[in-house]
């Protein structure tokens, strides 16, 4: 194929992702949660699918920061499974660096675009916290952000209206992180 050729299919196929439908993101958010969802509670080979689920979403909506927030802890679930030391760091640095991105581009917009009824600003904060609370505090210094961002996930607003499994998800948060 020619550089022209590669181009126009370059395109199209970036042009396909963006053009996909809310219902159509709603169901990948779906999947791609029950895959992360497998991955977290220990099942090592849905790690991959996993990242590039979120990896996916990312591409496709680039300004929700809860699909960036999924994948940079996605990103950080390989520092639980690698076995050398510097590999650890690598991967949880990573992932960190995702989870900053998506909370720095958090916007008052966010407070009113919906993921299964939770608004996408209060998503991407519980995914964060729960990131944060589970690395180890003395080389990442982040469980005091992790119970931060729990407390003011109680004292929102939206919390009180959220979906009662996302208020569950948030106190299950605020008991592992001992608050």
């Amino acid at each position: 194929m020619n550089t022209a050729t590669l181009a126009l299919v370059g395109m199209l196929v970036l042009g396909t992702a963006a053009a996909q439908s809310p219902a159509a993101l709603d169901a990948q958010f779906n999947d791609a949660t029950k895959i992360f969802l497998r991955a977290s509670t220990g099942e090592k080979g849905e790690v991959d699918p996993a990242i590039a689920a979120f990896a996916a979403l990312v591409r496709a909506e680039p300004r929700n920061p809860a699909y960036a927030a999924y994948l940079g802890s996605a990103l950080s679930l390989r520092a639980r499974d690698a076995w050398m030391p510097w590999n650890k760091l690598k991967y949880a640095e990573q992932g960190l660096d995702e989870i900053d991105r998506a909370l720095n581009s958090l916007k008052p917009e966010h407070d009113k675009q919906l993921l299964r009824g939770t608004p996408a600003s209060l998503e991407t904060r519980l995914v964060a916290a729960r990131t944060f609370i589970k690395l180890p505090d003395g080389i990442f210094h982040r469980r005091a952000a992790g119970k931060k961002l729990i407390d003011a996930l109680i004292k929102h607003p939206a919390f009180a209206t959220s979906p009662a499994a996302f208020q569950s998800a948030v106190r299950l948060a605020a008991d592992e992180a001992g608050q």
